[in-house]
């Protein structure tokens, strides 16, 4: 497999070696940009083809711990995914969680998200931007993907002057991503999100965990795994990160999802 090692201490032939032998192991997804090529019209961007059919795949197996980890909504996470059963997800950067028996919970008062995020709507409405906004659980997006450089520093600019201002005296916070701008709720990103799948493992060993994502919000989940699992970057440029391993979409992907899947089967 062509792709480039990051990290000193990371050998891929022992990792699927380990991983073949492992009890236990987890496979954290990223979605846009990781499982999905990315789309302008983000109701259409379904994973790049073989993509869902290897985690079907995998997950029949019954020996992956397989997760969904995603700044989208859960609600427009499912019909992308198109799985069945439906793995276990954490949406809006792990605010939402959907076990894989079904149970959904949100962990924001309803009234609480109202008041803050009614306020940095109508601060998009103002400018006349609702139509690039995406308005999620706990959080606001501005998506600009498509436009051109000019139109784009327009847009960036604006947005993050009235939402500089709202961050300052809300419990906020400004995050880039690729093709966008998110103004969220503080408190829980793809690290924290993780984190609690972890603390809640009743494991006799420590398992096999690896995190697959591509941009800027999943290098804090990049940065909690440090030693402690295998963090991979999925993109076509490689990027300064914290990951250990980078491939490019959807050929590497593929390949290491077929070896993932090998694995399994070799017990």
């Amino acid at each position: 497999m062509a792709m480039q090692l990051l990290s000193p201490n990371v050998n891929l032939d022992s990792f699927f070696d380990n991983l073949s032998k492992a009890q236990e192991r987890i496979l954290l997804l990223d979605y846009d940009g990781t499982l999905a090529p990315f789309h302008v019209e983000r109701d259409k961007a379904f994973p790049y083809p073989g993509v869902k059919e290897l985690l079907d795949e995998i997950c029949q197996t019954q020996t992956t711990q397989l997760i969904i980890i995603s700044g989208r909504a859960i609600k427009d996470l499912i019909p992308l995914l198109n799985l069945n059963p439906l793995p276990e997800i954490f949406g809006s950067h792990g605010w939402e969680h959907l076990t894989n028996k079904g149970k959904y919970t949100l962990e924001l008062s309803d009234s609480y998200l109202e008041k803050v995020l009614a306020q940095a709507r109508q601060r998009i409405e103002e400018l006349g931007l609702t139509g690039l906004l995406e308005q999620k659980p706990v959080s606001l997006a501005i998506h600009w993907r498509g436009k051109d450089t000019e139109t784009i520093n327009f847009i960036q600019s604006q947005v993050r002057r009235v939402w500089e201002n709202l961050e300052s005296i809300e419990n906020l916070e400004l995050h880039d991503f690729d093709g966008g701008l998110e103004l969220r709720v503080t408190g829980k990103n793809k690290g924290t999100a993780v984190e609690s799948i972890i603390s809640n493992l009743d494991l006799r060993e420590i398992p096999m965990i690896t995190y697959l994502g591509d941009d800027n919000t999943d290098e804090d989940a990049f940065k909690f795994l440090k030693d402690k699992g295998l963090s991979i970057l999925v993109r076509e440029h490689l990027r300064p990160t914290n990951a250990d391993l980078w491939i490019k979409p959807p050929e590497e992907l593929l390949q290491f999802l077929r070896k993932w899947k090998t694995a399994c089967l070799d017990k």
